[in-house]
């Protein structure tokens, strides 16, 4: 059998297990220009539980209109990392606008929150060293952590007293280092900051915090939950295609850990930078981030609207913010009610392994500022109802 042959046979038959597993994935085609209410390809109409656009920025005209300035009057390609083609005078002052506001020394951006993790353990984590993970970290985390030659231990999901216990056995010279998130991508799960800083205090371990799904959404201004511990809180990963409406990712930093990225980590140095035209946006946007109070309630409003709903008919919830998360378990249960749903006109997001842990399986909304009360009712029904089919 030749190689191409050989290759071909063994991915048909992992694509296989994973069908016979419940894991199979089927990407729904949606309309150029989703809202809340959507299209599949077919012009059926549906509603989407499916989009990270929590503020509705992404689908709001004067947003749209800002970016739009931007790309016109600036380069639509950097054409070079910031290493090689060197740092622009906008790309400066987008990064300083950022670190400001979010109350961080300096901020890097980064094309995606993947690439900004892959560069924080890249830059920052030395082989051998201690590394306190949550196991429900993001993936970009764990992928890149496993390369790292770093000593790995997992504490039990945002259990802080599991962590404390785990830092206890810490033996050896160099510095722990504990990496989370603060709102779980998942299954909505808030980190106790207050008792986490706690901990640092009395280890002294470097903190990452991972804030793509919180920040713009989550604390005073939409700062985050680690907002006024800039101090404290070592380095902070923001993403820019979530909450914020636009795309790329930040990192928020102390200068001498800045200087490190630039040094060592390789997705950041050898990484094309993003574009001119990209600076000018982000500039905008941390000048429109103070005034969406509105958005950031309403959308708080909805969440809890939502799990109210869904309580009022028996089902059970897990997060506090505005990730709903429906626990399942079976993987093949989760994909039954996820596809009863999409026959109902309910896109939503039915989480496996190994986005998930084995037999965990989940159904996720991503509830916006958009979604209306009406909607969230008969969303809440259609949940009910494609339950009681099971």
């Amino acid at each position: 059998m030749s190689c191409k042959r050989m290759v071909s046979s063994m991915l048909k038959a992992r694509l296989k297990t994973w069908q016979d597993l419940g894991l199979e994935r089927h990407v729904p085609v949606l309309a150029d220009d989703p809202q809340e209410h959507c299209q599949l390809k077919e012009a059926v109409r549906v509603l989407s539980f499916l989009s990270n656009d929590y503020l509705g920025l992404a689908s709001d005209k004067r947003w749209q209109q800002l970016v739009a300035e931007s790309f016109a009057m600036a380069a639509p390609s950097a054409s070079a990392s910031r290493l090689a083609g060197g740092h622009r005078q906008c790309m400066q002052q987008a990064e300083q606008a950022l670190a400001e506001y979010f109350g961080h020394e300096r901020a890097l951006l980064v094309s995606s929150g993947f690439q900004g993790n892959a560069a924080i353990v890249a830059g920052l984590v030395q082989p051998g060293q201690p590394v306190f993970v949550d196991k429900r970290i993001h993936a970009s985390t764990a992928h890149a952590l496993a390369a790292s030659g770093a000593r790995i231990f997992p504490y039990r999901h945002a259990d802080m007293e599991h962590l404390q216990r785990r830092l206890e056995g810490c033996t050896g010279s160099m510095q722990p280092m504990v990496f989370t998130e603060s709102l779980f991508s998942m299954d909505g799960t808030l980190t106790d900051v207050e008792a986490l800083l706690a901990l640092k205090r009395r280890y002294d371990f470097f903190l990452v915090v991972d804030e793509a799904h919180a920040l713009g959404c989550l604390g005073p201004g939409g700062r985050g939950l680690c907002a006024g511990h800039a101090r404290e809180v070592d380095v902070v990963l923001g993403t820019l295609g979530k909450g914020l409406g636009l795309f790329g990712a930040f990192i928020l930093l102390g200068e001498e850990c800045a200087r490190a990225l630039e040094h060592f980590a390789s997705p950041l140095m050898h990484s094309t930078a993003l574009p001119p035209a990209h600076a000018l946006a982000c500039t905008r946007l941390v000048e429109l981030l103070p005034g969406l109070e509105k958005e950031r309630q309403r959308l708080a409003g909805n969440a809890l609207f939502l799990r109210e709903a869904l309580k009022q008919r028996g089902c059970t919830t897990l997060g506090a913010a505005h990730i709903v998360a429906l626990p399942l378990g079976l993987e093949d249960c989760a994909q039954k009610v996820c596809l009863s749903l999409q026959r109902k006109g309910i896109l939503v997001l039915a989480a496996r392994f190994p986005t998930v842990p084995v037999h965990q399986a989940l159904l996720r909304f991503s509830v916006t500022a958009r979604h209306t009360q009406d909607i969230l009712q008969e969303t809440a029904c259609c949940v009910a109802s494609s339950l009681q089919e099971q």
